[in-house]
């Protein structure tokens, strides 16, 4: 009995000292532009020209860097593509970027888009412009459509894969 003062002097001991460094906080180093403005999930954008919708964008996450001029799409993005109020495309992806002012969308990683006609369009990057209405990319694609199966390397198109051009072209056709 006369060590247990002792024996308990020693345990607190051990037990500050093994906490000691557990509450200090991580170093990090955070610019203030890193950190976006804005953040949303499971959100919906709208894309419009004078009254009319032209795209909606649907994202998991979506991150604001108004500083820096964009805005991050992650955690999967989908875009319905719409004329005289019907969609006439859909591209889905992981990730892209929406960039300030001009609206134009670049979409990366699994890009996969749809039209009404059945043609399916694969890439890994894609570039949709506000302007012009086209989608483009510089890197392999593949087209899918009911009458030929189409690869290259760099695409061009209207948003309804109606009218494109592949460079670099290898595929099938049929007659």
């Amino acid at each position: 009995m006369k060590y247990l003062p002792l024996y308990i002097l020693f345990i607190i001991t051990i037990v500050f000292y093994s906490c000691e460094n557990k509450f200090v906080p991580p170093k990090m180093d955070l610019k203030s532009e890193d950190i976006p403005e804005q953040e949303s999930w499971n959100s919906s954008v709208a894309f419009s020209d004078s009254g009319n919708v032209k795209a909606i964008l649907r994202a998991g996450h979506i991150s604001a860097f108004n500083k820096k001029g964009y805005t991050l799409i992650d955690s999967g993005a989908k875009v319905d593509f719409y004329r005289n109020g019907e969609i006439v495309s859909t591209l889905t992806s992981k990730r892209g970027k929406v960039l300030e002012p001009s609206k134009d969308i670049e979409i990366y990683d699994s890009v996969v888009v749809v039209n009404k006609e059945g043609s399916i369009l694969k890439t890994q990057k894609l570039l949709w412009s506000n302007k012009s209405q086209k989608v483009s990319t510089d890197v392999y694609v593949k087209i899918k459509s009911p009458k030929e199966e189409v690869e290259g390397i760099g695409f061009e198109s209207d948003q309804n894969l109606k009218n494109y051009s592949i460079f670099k072209v290898t595929g099938i056709f049929s007659q």
